[in-house]
């Protein structure tokens, strides 16, 4: 067990004691803060392991006087460094509990070993906007405290992974600090502050203020957090990476499920006149390309299509589908992806209701509508609904022959929850409460039901990104700002790509795979959009199409991504600038082999850049590979001690480099 682990797995025992000392996270039960109570709970700790590489504490505490049973679930990881919990409340008393509120699943504070301010590493969230998941400091000084939450009830338009870090007074061993992500797929709160040579991080949820009825339960977010020590953010960002790989993110038949090569067919063309014809033609058109899967989006939903068809869901499914379109029914779409060798994305948004829509008129019941007209937000928190709607996606799945179920969700369900809040102030939060359980729910019996499916987690593009959907899907599409491609102009595919480039930069320092629209087939273009997948949007139906240029592309590919799950370093941080470079590091530690991307933007005016390689062992040598276009140049010999201090020439802009390295 190495240093990292043995410290974060020494924290978690103390942390969460039978003690009680200094416990981890907070809440007011009754009008009083936890820390003036809970000594004087009934307490038990409960020791399991689940795995070789899986540890579970449970601290139980129970009220004696009302019933309540506050229960911590904690995993410790003994194979990459981790610790991750969730609190449960339930009342096993036979009355109402008095209000809880101000759950706070993290409240603690943590000693730094230097007078340095602390610096609060995070990234933008996913607004739609051209800075999508961008990294950003904000240094904290003395007494100073930042907020940040949640908005509307989408967890990532605020990102909900970041990283503080302090100095370490003792010589040569570098900084220190926390990685902490946040699991709650709605309306959560956060805070980190800095106060007599310590930080405090608080995160928790935002919206509640909630009697528990007899028998009822709810729950905290989920934490995941990462102590590190003597090194550097990018050091610990990759730690970080590895226990996501290892233990967070989605798995199909052991195997960690990575983002395909994906065509989009008629989404950025035919929109709402998608038909079985013209969705047949796209597919025609990818065969011999190397595509690994073929994508159907919103626009084949009936009658109407996208949006105003939404709540059009039901059994049998055939009554949802538009036969003018597709006269042989989506059935038939299936079986000629099927047939083509290729698996199959197919679009949905189940928690979007239109109305006069057959959720809307049949079922209004089930509907949290602020108009009153039955439209509004589908109610995941009704237990018949849920059932109702994870019966018709599984039975969709299995006529369509799905290899992915693409969920997308374009509604802030925020103001629907607190319709729901005002009519009685002692339950506030509990509609969003029940709704987020209810969703976790759904797609845990989907792949229950379906093992080897997997998810794309899509939310107006990336506005649903948390621990809790990473554990259960992948993201495909993570900002619906690439959107703006749908002009088709040359210089809006150019941004796109640096849209891509950055939000590879931000997302991959916690997230080892997410993809994103991208158009081209050009190194440059490919490249920019390619993070070990790629969802490509451009069509290929011209006679004149560079086909043999885009299975170039899709070839190459296929033989990077076998890097992306390594190490990840940003070698410069040149942001939305399009005048910039963008330079991105893979390196695999155990075959000491690497990857590096660099990009020269559209209106860059500098041809060179020095790139200082990270994880390169100066007295090895490496095999080196460089290449401009998609054929390999010459391979030579170089020592480390020169890969390390390596300066990369791009005499066109826009233009990419591809180098791949190995030790010899």
């Amino acid at each position: 067990m190495n240093d990292y682990i043995a410290s974060n797995c020494v924290w978690a025992a103390t942390a969460f004691s039978i003690s009680l000392q200094d416990l981890p996270f907070s809440f007011v039960y009754g009008g009083k803060r936890s820390e003036a109570f809970l000594h004087g709970w009934n307490r038990e700790i409960r020791e399991e392991t689940l795995s070789d590489a899986v540890n579970c504490r449970t601290l139980i505490l129970t009220d004696p006087s009302t019933q309540l049973e506050v229960r911590v679930v904690c995993k410790t990881y003994l194979d990459t460094p981790g610790i991750d919990w969730t609190i449960f409340f339930t009342n096993h008393g036979d009355q109402d509990t008095p209000v809880i509120e101000q759950i706070k699943a993290v409240d603690a504070w943590f000693p730094m070993s230097s007078d340095a301010h602390p610096v609060l590493h995070r990234l933008n969230g996913s607004m739609c906007a051209a800075d999508d998941w961008m990294p950003f400091d904000q240094t904290l000084k003395e007494g100073e405290r930042i907020d940040f939450a949640a908005t509307g009830g989408r967890s990532s338009n605020v990102s909900p992974w970041f990283n503080v870090e302090w100095g370490n007074s003792k010589e040569g061993q570098g900084h220190a600090g926390l990685i902490t992500a946040i699991g709650w797929s709605g309306q959560w709160c956060s805070s980190v502050e800095s106060a007599d040579g310590r930080v405090r991080i608080q995160a928790g949820l935002e919206c509640l203020h909630s009697v528990l009825h007899p028998g009822e339960s709810m729950r905290s977010p989920r934490i995941l957090q990462l102590h590190w020590q003597n090194g550097d953010q990018y050091d610990a960002c990759n730690r970080f990476r590895r226990t996501m790989a290892a233990h967070i993110m989605p798995r199909i038949k052991g195997q960690l499920v990575k983002p395909p090569i994906v065509h989009l067919s008629t989404a950025f063309y035919e929109l709402n006149d998608s038909s079985e014809e013209n969705v047949l033609s796209h597919l025609a058109a990818v065969d011999g390309l190397g595509f690994e899967m073929f994508w159907l989006d919103a626009y084949w939903t009936g009658p109407v299509g996208f949006p105003n068809s939404m709540g059009n869901y039901g059994l049998p499914i055939e009554r949802v589908e538009p036969r003018d379109r597709f006269p042989r029914g989506l059935a038939a779409i299936g079986e000629a992806v099927a047939k083509a060798g290729l698996g199959f994305v197919m679009w949905f948004e189940p928690e979007r209701v239109a109305p006069g829509t057959f959720i809307a008129v049949e079922h209004p019941e089930w509907v949290l509508s602020t108009a009153g007209d039955g439209s509004g937000l589908f109610n995941l928190g009704i237990p018949e609904a849920r059932r109702y709607m994870t019966d018709y996606l599984n039975a969709a799945i299995k006529a369509y022959r799905l290899s992915c179920l693409r969920i997308d969700y374009n509604i802030d369900p925020l103001p629907f929850w607190h319709s729901m809040d005002v009519v009685n102030v002692d339950r506030a939060g509990m509609a969003e409460m029940h709704y987020i359980e209810g969703f976790y729910l759904m797609w845990d019996d989907i792949l229950a039901a379906n093992p080897d499916l997997f998810i794309d987690n899509c939310a107006s593009g990336g506005r649903r990104i948390d621990v809790e959907t990473m554990s259960r899907a992948i993201p495909l599409w993570r900002s619906d700002n690439t959107c703006d491609m749908l002009d088709l102009k040359p210089a809006t595919i150019n941004l796109a790509a640096i849209k891509n480039q950055l939000m590879s930069d931000g997302l991959n320092r916690y997230i080892p795979y997410s993809t994103c629209g991208q158009m081209g087939a050009s190194p440059y273009h490919f490249r920019s959009g390619f993070n070990a997948g790629i969802s490509f949007v451009e069509d290929v139906r011209a006679t004149d199409y560079p086909r043999d240029l885009l299975r170039q592309g899709i070839a190459e590919g296929k033989r990077i991504r076998k890097y992306f799950l390594g190490n990840y370093y940003p070698l410069m941080e040149s942001g939305a600038d399009a005048g910039g470079w963008c330079v991105m590091q893979y390196h695999r530690p155990a075959e000491n082999d690497g990857l590096l991307l660099a990009f020269r933007r559209d209106q860059s005016p500098v041809a060179i850049a020095a790139c200082r390689l990270r994880d390169i062992i100066s007295d090895s040598t490496y095999r080196v590979t460089m290449y401009r276009g998609y054929g390999q140049e010459k391979t030579m010999e170089m020592p480390g001690s020169d890969l390390q201090e390596l300066s990369v020439m791009i005499d066109t802009a826009p233009g990419s480099v591809l180098i791949e390295y190995a030790a010899a």
